[in-house]
């Protein structure tokens, strides 16, 4: 059962903040009846529509799971706004950016009006009640200005309701931000409840925490990351656990895991999701838009704990096999059971089993028939879960927003950076490869530099599809260097007679293998999918949207664009 957010916040968001069109995203009246929040029922109602913002989505997928599509590890099929991101060719009317904006605003707008309305009701709810529904949404703001101030740099800090001659407003700095977000949830924590219940879909003391880490992780507060992170995982074994199955936590069979410390909650008949079908095999009815660039699945280490370029265990006619089992568990690969199905983009492979039906029958093979089902020859695994086959539109399935693995990565990162590494460094990580269904060899060394790189491979391996890589690879500095490699597609008849080259934070380059020109056959060589550019002065940021900047005059536009 989802005993969360209930269908009754539908009538409330819609009643009280209306339409949520682009000039929304500040409330600049007040609602015409002055006395909504003058209870409890009525301020649970809008504190649940405040969740209700988590539910918009960019080209069909929830929110934060499309940025990968836009980095190194993955492309968007469709040729969208979120495909232009990832080639390098935005600019300020960009969809995916005015949508991105629009909505983050929205869904602060919601807070802002609640927060400036709800001593209505002070008087006569209880004191540990009102406090905890002011914190969860305070917890919401915090989270959607954390999206902005990494996407866009500095952003107007909004925190009341605006009169329309208030609208317009300067930009603050991006620290100035960083630091109010983190001030915010130090002090909501305080009154969140401490029980961490995953299907609750309401903030925690611990999604307090989590998310201070990651913010202060992003904007190099190394200390308040790892402190923030330190106390989540003071809590370990009784509110927060790893996973022993990391495949589960993507499926429905994982939902409950004490892993999740705060997701998005979808549930039919009120929000739903289409990433069966965007994520999903041709085979399985599904549509594949969403792909992983194929250098990714050279990433993962061998079971050795060595890259696929130095370890004597891997073989490249067999490339899948000795491999960290993440990569199982993030890609579908030729080889793997996708889906009820066998999963092979072989181009000679025109028939594939169906595990589906009893006994498996030989089937059609749309993976190396279908004209746009092998872009790239693999699949993203994570979010695609069989259960949603026969209703490929309408998952339910909740998408994870923070969880433990990612805490004890931003805790190892932070001590590794600020240099004071210890053993609890490597117990973070090595808590994270060596969960049981991983069960990597552990990290030993304590060079700062190595670790560094470590942390930097094992959040590849560990988040990957999970809606990180473009807050990493934009604040390590490497998107110019990662982001100007074209992304890659299998050779359709055969794979590479060796290991492509494979740096230290785990970024693979096909010198030594041929790829296909233009015009050329991908059956022996490495088909080119996408060819992609980056700016290093102007990309490390997203535009300010061409609206604001034409109904602002305060607003300055992010350098370049």
């Amino acid at each position: 059962m989802k005993n969360y957010i209930k269908i009754v916040v539908l009538v409330c968001s819609i009643s009280l903040f209306g339409c949520e069109d682009y000039l929304d995203r500040y409330p600049l009246n007040n609602p015409s009846d002055a006395t909504f929040l003058s209870n409890e029922t009525e301020l649970k109602m809008a504190v649940t529509g405040c969740y209700s913002a988590l539910w918009f989505k960019i080209e069909d997928m929830p929110f934060h799971l499309c940025f990968d599509a836009a980095t190194d590890i993955g492309f968007d099929r469709n040729g969208s706004a979120l495909q232009a991101l990832g080639r390098g060719a935005q600019d300020s009317r960009n969809g995916t950016i005015v949508a991105m904006w629009t909505n983050l605003y929205a869904g602060i707008a919601k807070c802002n009006y609640v927060l400036g309305n709800m001593e209505r009701g002070k008087s006569i709810i209880a004191e540990t009640t009102y406090k905890q529904y002011e914190s969860e949404v305070r917890f919401l703001r915090a989270l959607f200005y954390s999206y902005l101030i990494e996407l866009y740099g500095g952003v107007p800090l909004v925190t009341t309701p605006l009169t329309l001659s208030e609208a317009q407003m300067p930009r603050s700095t991006k620290d100035e931000v960083a630091n109010f977000i983190l001030t915010e949830l130090d002090q909501c924590a305080q009154y969140l409840p401490q029980a961490n219940k995953p299907t609750s879909g309401r903030a925690t003391k611990g999604a307090a925490w989590g998310l201070a880490s990651r913010v202060a992780l992003y904007n190099k507060k190394w200390d308040i990351a790892a402190t923030s992170a330190q106390k989540v995982m003071a809590l370990e074994g009784s509110e927060f656990v790893i996973n022993n199955s990391y495949m589960d936590l993507f499926q429905y069979a994982g939902q409950t895991s004490k892993e999740i410390i705060f997701s998005i909650q979808y549930l039919k008949g009120t929000n739903v999701h289409p990433l069966y079908r965007l994520l999903g095999s041709r085979n399985a009815q599904a549509h594949t838009n969403k792909k992983p660039a194929y250098q990714l699945a050279d990433s993962w280490e061998c079971t050795d704990g060595k890259q696929i370029d130095e370890s004597p265990i891997f073989d490249p006619k067999q490339p899948y096999k000795n491999r960290d089992p993440r990569l199982g568990f993030t890609l579908a690969v030729s080889g793997s059971t996708f889906l009820g199905f066998q999963y092979e983009t072989h181009g000679d492979s025109v028939l594939c089993w169906n595990y589906n039906l009893n006994p498996a029958k030989r089937v059609g093979n749309l993976e190396a028939t279908h004209a746009y089902a092998t872009f790239t020859g693999i699949g993203w695994r994570k979010y695609a879960d069989n259960l949603d086959r026969s209703a490929i539109n309408e998952s339910e399935l909740n998408t994870i927003i923070i969880r433990y693995a990612e805490v004890l990565l931003n805790y190892a990162e932070a001590k590794i950076e600020a240099g004071t590494i210890d053993q609890s460094v490597l117990a973070a990580i090595n808590k994270v490869r060596q969960r049981p269904s991983v069960n990597m060899p552990p990290i030993t060394t304590t060079d700062k530099n190595e670790l560094r790189n470590a942390v930097r491979r094992e959040r590849k391996y560990e988040l990957s599809g999970e809606g990180f890589r473009l807050f990493d690879i934009h604040r390590w500095g490497i998107a110019e260097d990662v982001m100007t490699l074209p992304v890659l597609g299998r050779m359709k008849k055969s794979y590479p007679a060796v290991a492509p080259v494979v740096n230290e934070i785990g970024t693979a380059y096909y010198t030594n293998i041929p790829v296909a020109q233009q015009g050329e056959s991908a059956d022996f060589k490495m088909r080119v999918v996408e060819v992609r550019s980056f700016d290093k002065n102007r990309d490390y940021l997203w535009p300010i949207p061409y609206i604001e900047m034409d109904t602002n005059p305060l607003m300055e536009q992010n350098p370049n664009y």
